[in-house]
């Protein structure tokens, strides 16, 4: 191969690596640097961003496609200087301003990272907080004190004591690794040990919990992190299943409590009065519900769904009282009457 060869190659593999070094930076981070020299008045064009960045002509072409169409900044071509401007003075960034409503958004989401002080994802979201706002240009003419004032929000579901707990699961969702902990189901008398592939940790009903794959039941599980001891999170690593869904996984259940698809599905019918009538009408209780005002008084209404199984519809029946009265099905109508005969005894 002669030099002259060999010094072409060269040259091809650099500016491959240079290429590929600038495409992996992210779309963002070229767009603000876009903004950056066009802002300068440097009338640059396609070629001169590409060598600038370090990617093809043709990503740059796509940013300055994307800034113009999507942010609607006002970009032109100037064809006497073969380059890109602004026909209007541009001082900030598009995507980069704060409305009230964005600022309340932040400061609940400020709220929510509350229960988590102390564990790594309140350091990740934390660092992610004070990226916004090193990229909002000028000051904020509201304080947190006024949002204090203003909004309140009731702090629920992770206790101080399982904030370890939750960071260490979550964390194990993401680097997919395997965990073992002692778990104390609410009918059983002690604690079992279990060795689970955990997939998503969610808040239900005020409560966090853990669903996880359970290899020795070759079934999908859901724990509530304020029943798990001795977590351990392993070295062992897993393949999730690209199939599942935390929200599908969830949809079936009325409640926490889920179900594999499997047996019988009941058509629970409820008829509630009163107070409750009013309080059930107000609300999405399952993906499958229909309501039926009963009358022209609206205090009856008939609650319609169905269910894979009736756990924990029957505490919902009970904690209505007087003013829930099952019509459907019977299996329901019997647990409800065994539990209130047992609470009377």
């Amino acid at each position: 191969m002669s030099r002259t060869t060999t010094r072409t190659v060269k040259a091809r593999k650099t500016r491959t690596r240079e290429a590929r070094a600038g495409a992996s930076r992210p779309a963002m981070w070229r767009v603000l640097e876009i903004h950056k020299i066009i802002r300068a008045g440097r009338f640059p064009n396609c070629t001169t961003l590409a060598r600038e960045i370090e990617v093809t002509p043709k990503t740059i072409q796509r940013d300055i496609n994307f800034m113009r169409d999507q942010l609607d900044l006002p970009l032109e071509y100037d064809a006497l200087r073969h380059g890109y401007h602004y026909t209007r003075e541009v001082n900030e960034f598009p995507m980069l301003r704060l409305s009230r409503s964005d600022l309340v958004a932040l400061f609940l989401a400020r709220h929510a990272l509350e229960p988590l002080r102390g564990t790594r994802l309140e350091r990740m979201l934390a660092e992610s907080f004070s990226k916004i706002a090193d990229a909002c240009p000028g000051e904020v003419s509201i304080q947190w004190h006024e949002l204090d004032q203003a909004f309140s929000v009731k702090a629920a579901g992770v206790l101080a004591a399982d904030v370890r707990l939750f960071g260490d699961l979550v964390e194990a969702v993401r680097a997919r690794r395997v965990v073992a902990f002692d778990y104390h189901k609410l009918t059983a008398a002690a604690p079992e040990g279990r060795n689970v592939h955990p997939l998503h940790v969610g808040q239900i009903e005020h409560g966090w919990y853990l669903i996880a794959h359970d290899p020795s039941r070759c079934a999908l599980r859901t724990f509530a992190l304020q029943r798990i001891t001795n977590l351990r999170v392993l070295d062992t690593t897993f393949e999730p299943d690209g199939s599942f869904d935390a929200r599908g996984h969830l949809r079936g259940g009325f409640g926490v409590w889920s179900y594999d698809g499997a047996g019988e599905r009941h058509t629970v019918r409820i008829r509630f009065t009163g107070w409750a009538a009013r309080l059930v009408a107000e609300r999405h209780w399952h993906s499958s519900q229909s309501i039926i005002a009963v009358g022209n008084e609206n205090n009856e209404i008939e609650f319609q769904a169905e269910l894979p199984g009736l756990e924990e519809v029957t505490r919902w029946v009970l904690s209505h009282g007087r003013h829930a009265r099952v019509l459907a099905p019977n299996a329901l109508r019997v647990a409800v009457q065994a539990e209130a005969r047992a609470m009377l005894e």
